[in-house]
C-alpha cells in the first residue's frame, strides 16, 4: 500500500550524503540539498552512532558545521544494543566476498528494525548490492550525477 502525505517516512542517512551536504565542493553536494529540500514534513531521517562517528573523522576540517547541523537538524540518531550487533554480524556473512564497514552494517540493521527501504546514499554501488535480511533490495532515493 503506497505512503500517502501524512504517512511517516523513515529514511536512512549515510555518511556520504551527510559529507556531501556539509562540504560545499562536494561533487553530490547540490543534489543531497535538493533532495533534504524535498522531503515531507512527516519524513524521518534516521542514522546510527557510527554513522555520527564516521562523518565526525571524515568531516575533520569541517566537524563544527557538522555537528551544528546535527544538533539542529531533524534526524534522529538510532542507538543499539550488543544483540543487534549480533544481527549485523551474522547479516554480514552473506558478504564474505566484500569489505563491509560497520556504519554500513547498523545502517542495514536499523532499515530491517524501522522496515524501511529508502536510504539517501553515495554509496551506490554497495547500497545497490546489500540485501536487507528479508532480501528487498533498497530504493536509493539520491540520483546519481
Amino acid at each position: 500500500m503506497p505512503c500517502g502525505a501524512r504517512c511517516v517516512r523513515n529514511i536512512l542517512v549515510d555518511t556520504g550524503a551527510i559529507v556531501a551536504l556539509i562540504r560545499e565542493r562536494d561533487s553530490a553536494h547540490e543534489r543531497v540539498v535538493a533532495l533534504f529540500a524535498s522531503l515531507r514534513g512527516t519524513d524521518q531521517l534516521i542514522t546510527t552512532w557510527p554513522v555520527v562517528t564516521e562523518c565526525a573523522f571524515v568531516l575533520e576540517l569541517h566537524r563544527t558545521a557538522f555537528f551544528d547541523w546535527l544538533l539542529e537538524s531533524r534526524v534522529e540518531v538510532v542507538d543499539f544494543d550488543l544483540q543487534a550487533v549480533r544481527s549485523m554480524l551474522e547479516w554480514m556473512k552473506g558478504y564474505r566476498d566484500r569489505q563491509i564497514d560497520f556504519a554500513d552494517a547498523t545502517l542495514v540493521w536499523l532499515a530491517a528494525a524501522r522496515n524501511t527501504d529508502l536510504i539517501v546514499t553515495t554509496d551506490y554501488r554497495d547500497f545497490r548490492t546489500y540485501r536487507l535480511p528479508n532480501r528487498r533490495a533498497f530504493h536509493l532515493l539520491l540520483p546519481e550525477a
